[in-house]
């Protein structure tokens, strides 16, 4: 064997010199990368990992978002006011005063004879549509050409038509104006202002709540309610 040894480390290093030698290292490096690359390679581009609870919650913020950015009322919406006798008997012994504080007076009579009622300012007409949609029928005060300010009813809207009912609750006799109308002779007079006459006392959160119903949070966000 010693005799031999020498010839094997010649042959080694023979072995370790020659061209066919470095190609078959290269080829052995070459079939290594592939193997790595194909068992342990990067993900392909737009298939990373999500966790179900990170896809849960952004679902529920995207529907959140979508409700609230969303229009829900409906076409056309009516209240009968025959329906809701303790508005009708309200107005039986409406306050005969042409102040711009008619409907605050309003309410201090029907706070003493114990009916629930509510002032909500800053509102717009998809609001007052908002609460008829709702069965409740917002009372305004209107002016309309030129003549003096009158209380009625919002009964009826119809957004195809674009035409709005109001009902004198004492009489029931009606009035009929195009949106533009009605928009014109509500802001003359007031801050965009409501009366609601309803069974039980409402809070601001229960009317945002249904207002919540059929229009965006921020369409609402600056109304006020005085209530009792």
């Amino acid at each position: 064997m010693k005799r031999h040894k020498p010839f094997l480390k010649e042959d080694h290093s023979a072995l370790l010199n020659s061209p066919l030698y470095s190609i078959l290292c290269a080829c052995v490096v070459l079939f290594v990368f592939a193997l790595l690359a194909i068992n342990c390679g990067p993900m392909p581009p737009g298939e990373h990992y999500t966790s179900e609870a990170t896809t849960t919650a952004a679902e529920n913020t995207t529907t959140i978002k979508s409700t609230q950015d969303t229009v829900n009322l409906p076409e056309t919406a009516t209240v009968n006011l025959k329906k809701q006798p303790y508005i009708t008997n309200a107005f039986k012994q409406f306050p005969r005063t042409r102040s711009r504080a008619i409907l605050y007076d309003f309410q201090l009579k029907m706070r003493e004879r114990g009916q629930h009622s509510a002032i909500v300012t800053n509102c717009s007409f998809d609001v007052l549509k908002a609460f008829v949609a709702k069965g409740w029928a917002p009372t305004v005060l209107i002016q309309i050409q030129g003549r003096a300010p009158v209380i009625l009813s919002v009964t009826h809207y119809d957004n195809q038509s674009n035409v709005v009912h109001l009902h004198n609750p004492a009489n029931l006799n009606k009035r009929q104006l195009t949106y533009e109308e009605f928009e014109t002779s509500w802001a003359k007079n007031t801050r965009n202002q409501c009366f609601l006459i309803t069974p039980q006392q409402l809070t601001k959160k229960d009317i945002q709540n249904v207002l919540g119903e059929y229009l965006p949070t921020a369409s609402f966000q600056e109304i006020s309610v005085r209530s009792h």
